[in-house]
């Protein structure tokens, strides 16, 4: 995997496809780290986290375990051409608002979804710390 990645909504991230399977993924980014397993009650959900490459993956049960959920943390990754780990709450929020994706909405004081698009903000002390997005 390349070190600079960039975010595409709805379909993954550059080297990452959503719909992938755990094999695919393996073949591109080698065995994960960790893998955690989570009862959500009514299914199953498999994380793959690769902390070195602050990247972790879900694989969940209704979507027969392909990938369809990324979470990354390095400051590399970009989305619409902007480094968002890192930047300041206020201007994250007003750069995504320039981006069309629909209308952001505070998910907690640690978070900002833009629903339209399955994209979440995570923050900690008032900057982008993670950025998570599902298949749409």
């Amino acid at each position: 995997m390349s070190k600079a990645q960039h975010i595409m909504l709805g379909k993954g991230l550059a080297d990452l496809p959503f719909g992938a399977t755990r094999d695919e993924v393996e073949a591109v980014l080698g065995a994960p780290e960790e893998v955690d397993s989570v009862d959500l009650g009514d299914e199953e959900s498999i994380a793959w986290h690769y902390w070195d490459l602050g990247i972790s993956l879900n694989f969940d049960e209704s979507e027969n375990y392909q990938l369809c959920t990324i979470e990354v943390a390095s400051p590399e990754v970009t989305l619409f051409g902007k480094k968002l780990i890192g930047m300041k709450r206020d201007e994250a929020v007003a750069f995504l608002d320039t981006q069309k994706i629909g209308p952001s909405k505070p998910e907690t004081a640690r978070g900002v979804a833009y629903e339209d698009v399955e994209l979440t903000l995570w923050f900690n002390g008032g900057e982008v710390a993670e950025i998570q997005w599902s298949r749409m």
